[in-house]
């Protein structure tokens, strides 16, 4: 698991969630607080310092995160009291996240073969920035 592979799953997940902002910021929160904590299984951060950096309502964090263990990208055991934090862990993807590659194929009509924007304006020089 690296942070590309967290980041790309949670971009994946959210096409479909449609996560709101809140929820994006507490997530890519979490995620910074296990990068400098270098990756702890779990993390232990007080609901009144994470309202404050996230900027949130209780309510809304407790939605916030009820919305992202939902989804499987965290689990997460509520803290209790003034001194018992919450206890926070960012969940691997549950899917391979292998590039698809998808060849588009476009037909000349005229002359029945295949092109790949040699036509119609297109000047192919063979440079980078074609």
């Amino acid at each position: 698991m690296n942070l590309f592979d967290l980041i790309n799953n949670f971009w994946r997940i959210d096409e479909h969630q449609n996560f709101t902002g809140n929820e994006t910021r507490l997530y890519f929160f979490l995620l910074h607080l296990a990068n400098r904590s270098y990756w702890p299984k779990w993390l232990e951060y007080a609901d009144e310092r994470m309202m404050a950096n996230v900027n949130i309502s209780r309510q809304v964090l407790k939605s916030s995160r009820n919305r992202l263990k939902e989804a499987s990208l965290i689990e997460f055991v509520p803290g209790g009291g003034h001194k018992v934090k919450t206890k926070y862990q960012i969940l691997k993807p549950k899917f391979s996240l292998n590039p698809t590659f998808h060849i588009i194929n476009t037909k000349d009509k005229d002359k029945k073969i295949n092109f790949y924007g040699n036509k119609k304006g297109f000047v192919s020089t063979g440079s980078d920035f074609d």
